[in-house]
């Protein structure tokens, strides 16, 4: 005797209900989606009452590593690589808190624009050259202007 014919019934593995199948599923993604992302008014309503981040300015003569520096900051804070430091960098450093990265161009004009709004300056000085006449008239410049904090930064 032969054994009998294998039966094939497409409908035996399908759903009853495709559209009651598909809102399930879209509830379960949106549900595992929601878990996933913080909720974007909390972090703006923090932002607003505080106020625009601090800036930090990158200031030295050129050749001393103010790309460098910038660059390695954001590598360190973002993990992403940045291509070229044109403009002011803004990172953010922890969940509320935000630091924005400005370099200063070897220019007597910009260098009075920046002692304005810095609140924090990095001041690059090539150890091997030593401090420059521009690294001079910068510090005049913020004397005169309200001396924010001031770090040195010495490279070889």
């Amino acid at each position: 005797p032969t054994p009998p014919p294998a039966r094939h019934n497409p409908r035996a593995f399908s759903v009853a209900n495709i559209v009651r199948t598909q809102r399930t599923i879209q509830r379960n993604l949106d549900r595992a989606q929601k878990k996933e992302y913080a909720p974007l008014s909390d972090r703006r309503a923090s932002r607003a009452e505080e106020g625009p981040p601090p800036l930090v300015a990158v200031v030295g003569p050129p050749g001393v590593g103010k790309s460098t520096l910038i660059r390695s900051l954001v590598k360190f804070y973002t993990n992403c690589n940045l291509s070229e430091t044109t403009g002011p960098i803004t990172v953010c450093t922890s969940k509320t808190r935000r630091v924005t990265f400005l370099e200063c161009p070897n220019d007597t004009a910009a260098m009075l624009d920046v002692a304005k709004i810095a609140d924090l300056v990095l001041l690059c000085v090539d150890a091997k050259f030593g401090f420059e006449m521009e690294t001079f008239e910068f510090l005049n410049m913020m004397q005169t202007h309200g001396f924010p904090k001031v770090m040195g930064v010495f490279t070889h």
